[in-house]
């Protein structure tokens, strides 16, 4: 795991440590773990065993350090519905603003120059079927990325993936064990010089701990292989805090902490979310 520093491994601790004491020692006043606590990080939040309990609509900022100058920014909008109270199904879209230096790698190719663009992100639709309910929950699943960034400015790789996954959830009255497994199909990359895509397989999992009414803590982790020959894999780290000042409301504060070289350095996400 070539090009990380001491100081990517002291963030969790302090990360943790800041959102604990900002959280309160109220446990034993939280409100039960439900279906409408999810993971900040993307594939881990549509991958979940369990259900929302209607609509979730959310707006998401992201900054991605990847080093020596190369940044990813993003505003990023979720929508998730539940449907017969069997299925959940939903999607992503945004827009991306993303700098690589010389030499950094997109899509299995190192860059010969400098890049810096700006554009639409790629849309990810998704669709699950919740397989068995109650605390111990399972779910099985569809994702399908749409090419809509713009390959000739290395934004998007130009190709459609498909994946499959499979999530389960065990549940307590103020807490939650979650994980995941999937594999996804990754289209050959358009643009010229860049490295064919793979099947790549990904296992995430963490917990949810409510801290009190409004406070909830999340940690998890995800490790994905290589999707492009000639890239990296992705392994990072996510603490994050859940603040719901209403019933319907949640803001949200998250970092990827990478531990791999596919993986940013750190990644930091803002969201502000309204669900029923």
């Amino acid at each position: 795991m070539k090009g990380r520093s001491v100081r990517n491994h002291r963030l969790p601790a302090l990360f943790t440590l800041s959102l604990l004491l900002l959280g309160g020692s109220s446990v034993a006043q939280g409100q039960e773990i439900t279906g409408d606590h999810r993971w900040m990080e993307l594939d881990n939040f549509l991958q979940d065993g369990e259900l929302i309990r209607s609509t979730w609509l959310e707006l998401r900022g992201d900054y991605g350090d990847w080093g020596s100058g190369g940044t990813d920014s993003r505003v990023r909008g979720i929508a998730t519905f539940a449907v017969a109270n069997r299925m959940e199904f939903g999607g992503t879209f945004g827009y991306l603003d993303r700098s690589r230096s010389e030499d950094q790698e997109l899509f299995g190719e190192r860059l010969a120059a400098d890049l810096s663009n700006n554009g639409p992100d790629d849309v990810d639709v998704f669709a699950k079927l919740q397989l068995k309910k109650g605390p111990h929950s399972w779910a099985a699943g569809l994702l399908v990325k749409f090419p809509t960034a713009d390959d000739g400015e290395l934004l998007g790789s130009g190709a459609a993936d498909y994946g499959l996954f499979v999530a389960n959830r065990r549940t307590r009255t103020r807490s939650a064990l979650l994980w995941n497994a999937d594999v996804r199909f990754n289209g050959d990359p358009k643009p010229s010089g860049t490295g064919s895509g793979k099947t790549s397989a990904a296992l995430g999992g963490g917990f949810l701990l409510k801290l009190s009414y409004s406070w909830t803590f999340l940690a998890e982790a995800r490790y994905e292989s290589r999707r492009y020959d000639g890239g990296d894999v992705d392994f990072r780290i996510t603490p994050t805090i859940d603040f719901r000042p209403t019933e319907n409301l949640a803001l949200r504060l998250g970092v990827d902490i990478g531990l791999a070289d596919g993986a940013p350095h750190e990644n930091y996400t803002f969201g502000f979310v309204f669900h029923l």
